[in-house]
């Protein structure tokens, strides 16, 4: 499994948050209350992460999401150490959900944001 690179930022507390995923699904009735159950005691969240990277570390990410042995243009699984709510930095399985979006910041830095479903 691939690793996201140490040589990265960690994501930035700015615009990080945690999404926890509904393990319920509901049916509605003809009448009275609808019924809920869980769907799945898997936990899968999604977690919105930034990363501020200078121009040398985002041609270094670039180069690792497409790389076909490592993060494969976002489709395989990663580990990346992540704050998640529990105790401090965790290591986390993840993987991109959908592209990611670099912003020009200035001068040589960029804002990298994108989603990643933990599992």
């Amino acid at each position: 499994m691939a690793t996201f690179p140490a040589t990265l930022p960690r994501p930035s507390a700015s615009g990080y948050a945690v999404n926890p995923i509904d393990q319920t699904i509901r049916t509605d009735m003809e009448a009275g209350a609808a019924r809920a159950r869980r769907r799945t005691t898997t936990r899968n969240d999604k977690v919105n992460v930034l990363w501020v990277m200078t121009d040398a570390q985002l041609a270094i990410f670039r180069t690792w999401f497409d790389n076909a042995a490592e993060a494969v243009g976002g489709a395989s699984w990663f580990t990346i150490s992540l704050p998640i709510g529990t105790t401090g930095l965790v290591s986390c399985t993840a993987r991109f959900v959908g592209a990611f979006k670099v912003d020009h910041i200035a001068g040589l830095n960029w804002s990298v944001t994108a989603e990643l479903e933990l599992r």
